[in-house]
């Protein structure tokens, strides 16, 4: 990396967050404010809300319990595994113009003199690029990384719930003797 690329990045980051700005409301209609309404009306009304009915309905109703908290369960990883991944590629392809080089880099390479004792490996003037696709990379890594991530989440989530509110039977429910095959 040379000192114009941190030049350039800087420079471009107001750019890029403006694009971000943009790309959560590509019709215009909001000003940019349509993306953060939708954050806010999934985020409260898919999953906050039937939180909410599954905590108060807990020992009362279970299965409305259940089936709320299956919602919420639905909706985060809903946007966890599919609107979160689907918009950053999403944002980085729209966006190209703008990041592609000023704030990541479009290739990775050595460029030259590189001398090893006698040995030039890399002639002055010359560059040898070792990947000449990193924003693709780079935009494709994120997302294995996110993935990765959320299914760790998902699943320590789930393990939270169940320990801390562990299958009971309702007062007065008797649990039914298993016999097996007969």
């Amino acid at each position: 990396m040379n000192s114009n690329w941190f030049g350039e990045f800087f420079s471009t980051l107001d750019d890029a967050a403006f694009a971000l700005w943009e790309f959560g409301d590509p019709s215009g209609v909001g000003q940019g404010w349509w993306g953060l309404i939708i954050l806010v009306i999934w985020g409260v009304g898919l999953t906050a809300l039937p939180l909410f009915i599954a905590k108060k309905t807990y020992q009362e109703h279970q299965w409305v319990s259940a089936t709320m908290g299956v919602v919420a369960a639905f909706s985060v990883t809903w946007w966890l595994f599919g609107i979160l991944p689907s918009a950053w590629i999403y944002y980085l392809d729209s966006s190209s113009e703008t990041l592609k080089g000023a704030i990541i880099p479009a290739s990775v390479g050595i460029t030259g003199p590189v001398e090893i004792g006698s040995w030039v490996i890399v002639p002055d003037g010359y560059r040898v690029d070792l990947m000449s696709n990193f924003y693709e990379v780079f935009r494709d890594l994120v997302v294995v990384i996110q993935q990765i991530v959320s299914l760790a989440l998902v699943f320590w989530g789930a393990l939270r719930i169940q320990k801390r509110y562990p299958r009971t039977l309702v007062s007065g429910e008797t649990r039914p003797e298993a016999g097996g095959y007969k």
